[in-house]
């Protein structure tokens, strides 16, 4: 017969697989996020309406959409239900700041993105270089070349909590001497699954040394493993902290990596059927993404 502290274990790992271990992985990022947060700006009650408003500002101030707060939030709420504590921020003042949110940010969907330029890309990757150990510097250099030269969608290239069946996996790249070929099994809008190559670039940046780095000094458990183990809200916090360190002035997304290559491949005098196969558009939407 199972004792007290037995039954109470049983139920709290009961608790924690009521959601996917996608989707486990995925809240804990969102929860670690906010914790972080909290821990830079010195706030003690990570999960009091005060902390979670503030939160919410800083992912809004930096680009993040309605929908993508509101996953946060649902990820901080599943955690403060499966840990008993108690939750006071959904209030009526959090709901106006959701709904300013949506009406500041998410109608910026429709206006062309900050593209990123090749010389900032240098940067970005000069500044990762600079912060971070040279384990994550290694991931983060490669997750910037590639998402720029291989158009990934943020969804591809980090763990996304509205898609993350789109997340390459290591089997999804293969590299040859002079390129990588990567295939997406989905990505937004598919009907099947599309396979690329990415040359390789004269650059410091280039994209299959970044990556060949990256695969030979990582050790990724299985095939099927995430390609980089790291969530949307990871990358955005990398994004910002070289943005910041580089001195870049102009307002970069994980989108700006798309754009930025598009219009770099654009100026390289891609033809536009070529531009859309790398890029995986099925119409006209892609001339949104070059810059002109």
């Amino acid at each position: 017969m199972l004792g007290l502290i037995e039954l109470h274990a049983a139920a709290q790992d009961l608790i924690s697989k009521s959601v996917a271990p996608a989707t486990r992985r995925v809240y804990r990022k969102a929860v670690q996020g906010l914790v972080d947060f909290c821990d830079q700006h010195n706030i003690k009650d990570k999960f009091s309406a005060n902390s979670i408003e503030l939160y919410v500002s800083w992912l809004a101030g930096n680009g993040m959409k309605s929908n993508s707060i509101r996953s946060m939030l649902s990820a901080v709420r599943h955690h403060c239900n499966s840990t008993a504590v108690p939750i006071t921020f959904d209030t009526p003042r959090l709901l106006l700041l959701l709904k300013g949110v949506r009406r500041c940010n998410d109608t910026k969907v429709l206006r062309p993105k900050n593209a990123l330029k090749l010389r900032q890309l240098v940067k970005l990757c000069k500044s990762a270089e600079k912060l971070f150990d040279f384990k994550l510097a290694v991931m983060v250099k490669a997750v910037f070349s590639l998402s720029f030269f291989a158009l990934l969608r943020p969804s591809e290239a980090s763990l996304a909590s509205t898609s993350p069946e789109h997340q390459l996996k290591r089997t999804s790249v293969k590299i040859k001497t002079n390129k990588v070929k990567v295939t997406f099994g989905s990505f937004k809008h598919s009907d099947g699954s599309a396979t690329i190559s990415v040359e390789k670039k004269p650059f410091a940046v280039c994209p299959v040394v970044l990556l060949l780095t990256y695969l030979s000094t990582t050790h990724l458990e299985s095939q099927n493993q995430p390609l980089f183990p790291c969530s949307t809200i990871d990358v955005n916090s990398w994004l910002q902290r070289c943005v910041l360190d580089a001195g870049i002035t102009s307002k970069l997304t994980m989108h700006s990596f798309r754009r930025g290559g598009a219009t770099w491949y654009s100026g390289q005098g891609l033809t536009d059927a070529t531009l859309r196969a790398l890029g995986r558009w099925k119409s006209s939407a892609y001339l949104c993404y070059v810059k002109p």
